[in-house]
């Protein structure tokens, strides 16, 4: 789990200072405020990470090539109007993160980085500090291509070197791991640490895959959704042909592969969207329809509305994850009517507290919020198990404050007008009810 995480001169950040991330956190704010560039720059590091280019130190992305992000050129990824702290210069910009692994809430991992212009608008690593506090190793850069490596454990460098240069900012080649002996023992691990923790992230962005009139199944479970939910169908007709095929016996009976989609089938009914799904394949081929059962009849997904195929990626993805994933949303409210806006918030809570699962949620969503207040008050979620900010703008630079709530969900400190003034509504509407009645004389 994703316990912390820092940003300088990140896009429009300036600094955000250190942000506690919970179980669950909610990011709420003003358009264009810094909400996404939060979530951005965790993508990143899983896009570079992930990355099969050893040369780069940062994959800033590629439109072509269909990466999650693409954030252009270094200086694209440097704040316009940023400003020097204590450890990164205003030239440069800073991401830094930490993770427990296990559960374990007295051990974390830190990745820190700093990182400056390179050659031909690419990003260059500055500094690069990987590992937990005591052990894995630091790298600074003394001179293009030339870095200084010390050992958590060690006081003194042990030299600086181009071997020194980690590959794709975390990790170092099989040949100086051979070269370092047994000094290498102390790092070894501690890049596949990372690449785990990453891995475990499931993303799924504001812009959803429209829904198709049939899908054509490879005959298995995916082993993700996409970040635009274009596979959580797929997923859905996996599950939902384990579960037609048992003949719609007990729950008790209905073999694990079908949870997915009788748990898709309950969260879909609470919302009041479906009655029931179905899975209907077309003659003998690999193409299949989703049905939508609703009020006596079975429509094809294509032909209801569309808030029914934006939030059954938002759903799936909640129910694909597993122990220890992270799933990362954007707008999950997107074309849902309050009612199932609000109980997506049942839905996070739920999941994070039965499978250890963190939601790092993104939002416009009043209704949504409003009932984390409630499992809050009703101690079916304890304040320390949620992390809510608010992101705006000061000036030219995002600003974050984090929203304190109280044993009954209470805001201490809720910024004004963000909502909408409720309150100021209801009386202007009974100040107007007022004056027309006694003009009317009634």
């Amino acid at each position: 789990m994703l316990t912390h995480m820092k940003l300088e001169n990140f896009k429009i950040w300036r600094s955000t200072g250190p942000i506690r991330l919970a179980p669950i956190t909610l990011l709420l704010g003003t358009n264009s405020s810094g909400k996404s560039s939060l979530i951005q720059s965790l993508l990143l590091i899983r896009q570079t990470v992930k990355s099969d280019d050893p040369g780069l130190d940062l994959d800033l992305g590629n439109p072509d090539a269909g990466d999650t992000v693409t954030l252009g050129q270094f200086k694209d990824l440097l704040c316009r109007h940023g400003a020097a702290t204590e450890t990164t210069p205003a030239t440069q910009v800073g991401i830094e993160f930490r993770w427990q692994e296990g559960g374990e809430a007295s051990v974390s991992t830190l990745f820190s980085a700093r990182y400056r212009k390179g050659k031909a608008g690419s990003a260059d690593l500055e500094f690069l500090r990987l590992g937990r506090d005591g052990e894995g190793f630091s790298v600074q850069r003394r001179k293009p291509g030339i870095y200084r490596l010390t050992l958590g454990t060690q006081s003194k460098p042990l030299g600086q070197s181009a071997d020194f240069r980690p590959e794709r900012s975390f990790a170092f080649s099989a040949a100086t791991l051979n070269k370092l002996g047994e000094r290498a023992d102390a790092i070894r691990p501690v890049g596949p640490q990372l690449l785990d923790e990453l891995s475990r992230i499931i993303y799924l962005g504001p812009v959803r895959r429209l829904a198709q009139r049939d899908y054509v199944w490879a005959g298995r479970m995916p082993e993700h959704i996409g970040d635009d939910g274009a596979k959580a169908i797929d997923a859905l007709i996996a599950s939902g042909i384990v579960w037609q095929q048992t003949k719609r016996k007990s729950a008790e009976s209905m073999p694990p592969e079908a949870e997915l989609f009788t748990q898709a089938i309950r969260w879909l009914r609470e919302m009041n969207l479906a009655d029931g799904l179905a899975v209907r394949g077309l003659g003998g081929s690999a193409r299949y329809e989703l049905m939508i059962e609703k009020d006596g009849e079975a429509s094809n997904i294509k032909d209801v509305g569309v808030g029914v195929s934006q939030v059954i990626p938002v759903v799936v993805a909640a129910l694909f994850a597993k122990p220890g994933h992270i799933v990362i949303i954007e707008e999950p409210e997107s074309h849902l009517h309050p009612l199932a806006q609000s109980l997506l918030a049942d839905l996070f809570a739920q999941i994070s507290r039965e499978r250890q699962v963190q939601f790092i949620i993104e939002t416009h969503s009043e209704h949504l919020f409003r009932r984390m207040q409630t499992l809050i008050a009703k101690q079916e979620i304890k304040p320390e198990e949620a992390a809510e900010y608010f992101v705006e703008r000061d000036g030219k630079a995002a600003k974050l404050r984090e929203l304190v709530l109280d044993d009954f969900g209470r805001v201490k400190n809720w910024p004004d007008g963000f909502f909408g003034d409720a309150l100021g509504e209801t009386r202007e509407q009974a100040r107007l009810m007022f004056e027309r009645k006694k003009e009317s004389g009634a």
